[in-house]
């Protein structure tokens, strides 16, 4: 997660980008430079994935509170992308739109799509949070390109540091948008059941040449208790 000064240098580094378009007639130097200062932009924004091919991790009760604990200094924004959220039945409660209206709006390109998305925004505790999908086919059709096409609209024109990604299997090309974060959180349990698809997705990581994804894991075992009482995550 990069710090005030790592920020300041990233600054620097598009000010002299801004400088040299002001210096030059060359439109492809000019393309490559406006390249350059949104990869710049995208890095003042941290990326965190919440993951684990193991259930019953108690990964959405994590990625919540990382949230809250993160929003107290800084600005954050919770993305839940699983099928099944079950937030209208956690909170209690009903959103006008959601996650899946967002997505409708990015594929009409339309404009002022963050101004959109802020009139959805919910806060619990500071943290603020996209109301998830209603229906599991809003995350199972989206692509990568538009995932990310999302996160650049966020990283460039919103005022967050950073933005939690609660993952869940349904998402297209999981393994590329794991690889595009800043660190990768994955509550595990030390069952046998659960160490052999850990071990099953470690494998599949390395025959796909996504051993980057594997240096961003950083594996966390959650205190697991069973709940009948609502709120158990």
């Amino acid at each position: 997660i990069p710090y005030s000064s790592d920020i300041k240098v990233i600054e620097k580094d598009i000010d002299n980008k801004i400088y040299a378009i002001h210096s030059t007639n060359d439109v492809q130097k000019i393309n490559e430079y406006k390249s350059d200062i949104s990869k710049l932009i995208s890095k003042k924004m941290d990326i965190i994935g919440i993951y684990s091919p193991v259930g019953r991790t108690m990964k959405t009760t994590f990625a919540l509170t990382l949230g809250q604990i993160l929003a107290k200094n800084k600005g954050v924004l919770y993305l839940n992308m699983e099928e099944y959220s079950g937030f209208e039945y956690l909170f209690e409660r009903t959103y006008d739109q959601n996650l899946g209206d967002l997505l409708y709006y990015l594929r009409q390109n339309t404009s002022n799509l963050l101004l959109k998305m802020n009139g959805m925004i919910q806060t619990i505790n500071n943290l603020d949070y996209l109301p998830p999908v209603l229906s599991p086919g809003d995350i199972q059709q989206t692509s990568l390109k538009e995932w990310l096409l999302l996160l650049q609209e966020i990283a460039d024109y919103s005022t967050y540091d950073t933005v939690i990604l609660d993952l869940g299997d349904g998402v297209n090309n999981l393994y590329q948008l794991l690889d595009q974060c800043t660190l990768i959180y994955m509550p595990i349990r030390t069952d046998p059941m659960s160490q052999a698809k850990i071990s099953q997705f470690e494998n599949l990581l390395r025959l796909w040449d996504k051993v980057s994804v594997l240096d961003k894991i950083q594996k966390i075992r959650l205190p697991y208790h069973r709940s009948t009482h609502k709120g158990g995550g």
